[in-house]
């Protein structure tokens, strides 16, 4: 494995690392947030969250990813200060678009909520995250421009700062407005968290970039050409870039937007009011998030992938290039399986753990997190398509997607034997078309060639044997020590037998695990389930 495929992985697992926490800490104002608001005032939160995802994917996703990709691109060819131009440009540009949302927002939550058919208690959150467009626009221009020099630290600590003040901040008010106003203004205080969030994290990544900038002040105007390219040139490539990532993006955020817009009309049609529909749509978010934590992997590998993988790109690497691709197919599938079939055995545990009297949580979730592996495939070949500049592609397959997404949904919410579960359906028939669709023009343009027995067959193995033996532990432990110390001692015995199935079967090498954060950890683990394996020498632990 090369040093920089190793340092590409490592990149990527800070992110995921603080990815994971920033996850839990949001899971953890969930929580509460649903024993305060319980299902219905869920429902609000997820109404409103929908259609600011969207404005956030619109306004923020794409020029990060530009200004990461066009950063990386003039770093390997020593044009420092074309760099730093081509954020100078993007942090103009990000201000700009994260305003107009931010006033789309405020202005516009009268004519958002009669659109969409939501209560009128949904008011209030609309205007308290209106802001919060506008910080996260800087804050993605300071991120895109340090994962472009692949330091991603920054991103990591300003993802768990964001999202503790989010959390505690959220809570806070959200506890003081609900007693004394209502669920709406209650759901209100909640989500202005997430404006306070953005501005922290703004104000922070700001420091370090003053910081960085001031020290590396000869770096950055460090050129290598007499010709520099113009600041329109470089626009121009910024747009070339952002648009179609912007699009794949907000395409992406539709699918949950589509969902709330017509959930509360079409379940009318299977005979249910809009209080319960709004009650089923607010237990439909707390699976959401439960899912969303193993796709924190994918979500943050896609985001160190694009700088390293169009490094490589740009220096006509090939081999190193197809080299970080496998292997990110092969985390992917190695989270992706014991993930989604472990959220679904111990479905309604975890909702009568976290989310108490949930009427259909648990429900939801059983069949939803089988949707996971798609998502986090189809995330990833879309990020490699955008690495290897086939921008149009995820855009086309994305287009054909949403279609698919509206029409299932609009048929399968409207059956009351499905009623709900209809979005789960329509989420798992469109996630499966575009890894099928993705993952092929991947194979057309970059003719990798990946083991199918070691990367999928072996790691769905032995996810399968561990949820068998999860289900009846936790069973037999709920029984005995009740639901909490039943999930905790699944899980760690889950965590095992899945570790020594794949040993067992060879799923896992001990050089894929070299590149891993923690190596010397893991391979002592590696090396000692090698060693309960019957038949198998014993082997010398090796560092490196």
């Amino acid at each position: 494995m090369s040093e920089r495929t190793s340092n590409y992985l490592k990149g990527a697992s800070i992110l995921v690392a603080a990815g994971i926490l920033s996850r839990l800490l949001g899971l953890f104002f969930k929580i509460p947030l649903y024993q305060m608001v319980g299902s219905y005032g869920n429902g609000i939160y997820g109404n409103v969250t929908s259609i600011y995802n969207l404005l956030l994917m619109v306004s923020t996703v794409g020029f990060p990813v530009a200004i990461s990709k066009m950063v990386s691109e003039s770093i390997a060819q020593n044009e420092y200060a074309t760099a730093h131009r081509v954020f100078k440009l993007s942090i103009l540009i990000l201000t700009v678009l994260g305003t107009l949302s931010s006033l789309f927002l405020f202005f516009g939550a009268e004519w958002i909520i009669e659109t969409a058919n939501w209560t009128a208690e949904s008011y209030p959150a609309l205007v308290a995250i209106a802001l919060a467009p506008l910080f996260i626009a800087f804050v993605s221009a300071f991120r895109g421009f340090f994962q472009g020099f692949q330091i991603m630290t920054p991103t990591a600590v300003s993802q768990i700062l964001e999202q503790i003040v989010r959390v505690f901040l959220g809570v806070l008010l959200c506890w003081v407005f609900v007693g004394q106003f209502g669920i709406g203004l209650g759901v209100g205080g909640a989500v202005f968290g997430a404006t306070a969030g953005g501005l922290v994290a703004a104000i922070f990544l700001a420091y370090l970039y003053y910081n960085f900038a001031t020290k590396n002040k000869r770096l950055l105007k460090t050129r290598t050409k007499k010709r520099q390219r113009s600041n329109r040139a470089l626009l121009k490539r910024l747009v070339i870039i952002s648009i179609p990532v912007t699009l794949t993006s907000a395409l992406v955020a539709m699918f949950s937007t589509v969902d709330s817009f017509i959930y509360v009309s079409r379940l009318a049609v299977a005979g249910i009011d809009e209080v319960t529909a709004t009650m089923m749509f607010g237990d439909f978010t707390n699976a959401e998030i439960l899912i969303t934590i193993p796709l924190i992997i994918s979500g943050n590998l896609a985001v160190a992938m694009i700088p390293a993988i169009s490094e490589s790109f740009a220096m006509r690497d090939r081999k190193a290039m197809n080299q970080k691709i496998v292997l990110a197919i092969r985390v992917i599938l190695l989270v992706a399986f014991p993930s989604c079939i472990g959220l679904s055995v111990l479905s309604y545990g975890i909702f009568d753990l976290l989310f108490p009297g949930s009427p259909y949580g648990g429900f939801i979730l059983c069949t939803f997190s089988y949707a996971t592996i798609f998502m986090m495939l189809s995330n990833t070949f879309q990020s490699i398509l955008q690495s290897i500049d086939r921008f149009r592609i995820p855009l086309i397959n994305l287009g054909v997607a949403i279609i698919i997404r509206f029409i299932t949904g609009w048929i399968f919410l409207s059956i009351p034997f499905f009623n709900i579960q209809g979005i789960v359906i329509s989420s798992m028939i469109t996630f499966i078309y575009l890894t099928a669709a993705n993952y092929a023009s991947v194979k057309r343009y970059t003719h990798i060639k990946v083991d199918f027995i070691h990367t999928a067959l072996k790691p769905l193995v032995a996810a399968i044997v561990m949820g068998i033996a999860v289900f009846f532990v936790y069973k037999g432990i709920a029984a005995l020590l009740g639901g909490f110390m039943g999930i905790i001692i699944a899980v760690s015995i889950g965590v095992f037998i899945y570790s020594f199935v794949l040993v067992l079967i060879k799923g896992i090498t001990a050089d894929e695990i070299r590149v891993l954060p923690g190596s010397r950890t893991l391979l002592r683990f590696f090396h000692w389930l090698e060693r309960l394996v019957p038949g198998r020498k014993k082997r010398r632990i090796r560092h490196q």
